[in-house]
């Protein structure tokens, strides 16, 4: 789903709310794709203010930003599914080829989109694997690792698509064969999207040379 271009909004919406003081540009929620939000919320404390976010400035802002982006959503409907990716989805499972899910994604809202997309059966409740299943989600390894085991499979014999780089380098670190889908020729990447990766491409250093 295409669910990136409607989520940014209600980071800077939130962080530039007095009592947080945080800022994000689009660049950077692009460079931050993939990361579970208490994490990426302690990274742009972190780098702006030099100290580690408390547990409740982080469960407010986190609960301040869900509520804008629901306001949002309400308002602009739900997003999209990437057509490219979809038919690939959907071609493994005619196949007869098992499919997860592995996202940052809050649970409520990942279901919540996948039925308003008509997926909700793409992939059964038990082959979804969030990262609040895990000890620690992207770029560690961990939900990649989950989402083989689920379907019973080596994960050396999975191939992972993923559009993030946290997830990208998850997925690898697994031992997964792992494909960018923001390459795809019809992937709806916007410019933001494109120049991280442009930079990330560049600075890659979990691949071994």
């Amino acid at each position: 789903l295409d669910t990136m271009p409607i989520f940014y909004p209600s980071w800077p919406r939130t962080g530039q709310q007095p009592r947080f003081g945080l800022k994000i540009s689009e660049l950077d929620f692009y460079r931050l794709a993939g990361v579970p939000l208490p994490d990426m919320v302690q990274r742009l404390h972190q780098s702006q203010k030099g100290s580690e976010a408390t547990s409740d400035f982080v469960r407010d802002f986190l609960e301040e930003k869900i509520r804008l982006h629901k306001e949002e959503e309400a308002e602009k409907g739900h997003p999209p599914p990437i057509a490219c990716v979809v038919a690939m989805a959907l071609e493994y499972k005619a196949r007869g080829i098992p499919v997860a899910i592995a996202t940052s994604g809050i649970k409520s809202i990942v279901l919540d989109h996948l039925e308003a997309a008509g997926l909700r059966d793409l992939v059964p409740d038990e082959r979804m694997v969030f990262a609040t299943d895990v000890p620690k989600g992207k770029p560690d390894p961990a939900i990649y690792l989950e989402a083989a085991r689920r379907l019973g499979v080596d994960p050396r014999f999975c191939r992972a698509y993923e559009d993030g780089e946290s997830g990208l380098q998850s997925a690898f670190s697994a031992g997964m064969e792992t494909v960018d889908v923001t390459f795809l020729p019809d992937y709806p990447a916007p410019e933001a999207l494109r120049k991280a990766k442009e930079e990330q491409n560049g600075e890659r250093k979990w691949i071994p040379s």
